[in-house]
């Protein structure tokens, strides 16, 4: 089978684009990544590049593989990586991925706790969309995914902690604070102040206006909540936001209203379906757990 060094030496010559230079960058010689060619392209059973007065062109093969071993060093490079931090570290390492509502309306509220009772533990957090965590997770990339829960997908499971309801937000002052609750049918021709089509809220958003048969008029879209807000106290027209984003934000200076009929979000942790946690991973869930159950209780869907 083709070894990572024969795989090195092919990635270096694609990216570098000639066996000297891919020499120079590996810290090799020449005659050294020629060979590692030659046995790649023998293990593979055909050619990888032509061949013409000393110089190489990369066939339509060589173009396509090069995705392929790009992805295998990867994963290759995430191995030595795993295995570096378990010499330094031990096993102290958790890795999760968050989305940035999320993280700002929750997981930083008790971060600073988690990592003072935990001072050997290394922790790799990133943010992204729910989606791009789905990936991550099938990767092997995080352990653990804070997200929403409104599709279902195979291979994962879903531990719900969050349920929320999304509102209606406009300045002091207009004329829909003077209702208690807000119908679609209330925000007909309303400029309307909403997240990005890649949002799946979005998209509820606009069916909801289509089953009511009421126009949506779009005023702006952004991806975050809080330029939602912004735009709103500017007066660029309402919002409809989930009322855990709107509590995420930490200021009072606008007026809420529910939304009917009703918009529920969830939200929860996502895991690999065939993987047990880890112990950090453990902690991490029974400290959120903890968090949730003595500050946001009204949230909190509890242990079941």
């Amino acid at each position: 089978m083709p070894t990572p060094r024969m795989m090195e030496a092919f990635q270096a010559v694609m990216e570098a684009g000639s066996v000297s230079a891919a020499a120079r960058y590996l810290g090799v010689s020449q005659p050294a990544v020629s060979r590692l060619l030659r046995q790649f392209e023998e293990e593979l059973g055909f050619s990888l590049f032509l061949r013409a007065k000393g110089k190489l062109t990369p066939t339509p093969e060589a173009h396509r593989l090069a995705v392929d071993v790009g992805q295998a060093l990867d994963g290759i490079e995430r191995v030595r990586r795993s295995a570096a931090d378990v010499r330094r570290h031990g096993t102290e390492r958790l890795r999760i991925g968050v989305t940035p509502m999320l993280y700002e309306a929750v997981v930083h509220r008790l971060l600073d706790g988690f990592l003072l009772e935990h001072p050997h533990l290394v922790l790799t957090m990133e943010t992204g969309l729910t989606e791009m965590m789905i990936d991550w997770l099938l990767r092997d990339q995080v352990e653990l995914a804070f997200a929403s829960l409104l599709e279902s997908h195979p291979g994962i499971d879903a531990i719900p902690l969050i349920e929320t309801h999304s509102v209606v937000l406009m300045p002091p002052g207009h004329p829909l604070a003077a209702k208690r609750a807000i119908g679609v049918e209330d925000l007909a021709e309303v400029p309307l102040i909403t997240m990005t089509r890649r949002y799946p809220s979005r998209h509820r958003i606009e069916q909801m206006f289509r089953r009511a048969g009421v126009p949506m008029r779009l005023r702006a879209e952004t991806n975050l909540s809080g330029t939602i807000c912004d735009m709103v106290r500017l007066g660029q027209g309402v919002a409809i936001l989930n009322a855990l984003s709107w509590g995420g934000t930490g200021r009072g200076d606008l007026e809420a209203r529910p939304l009917t009929p009703r918009l529920i979000n969830r939200y929860g942790v996502l895991h690999l379906s065939d993987r047990g946690f880890s112990g950090p991973a453990q902690q991490l869930l029974a400290a959120l757990r903890a968090y949730l159950a003595q500050s946001m209780g009204n949230v909190y869907l509890g242990e079941g």
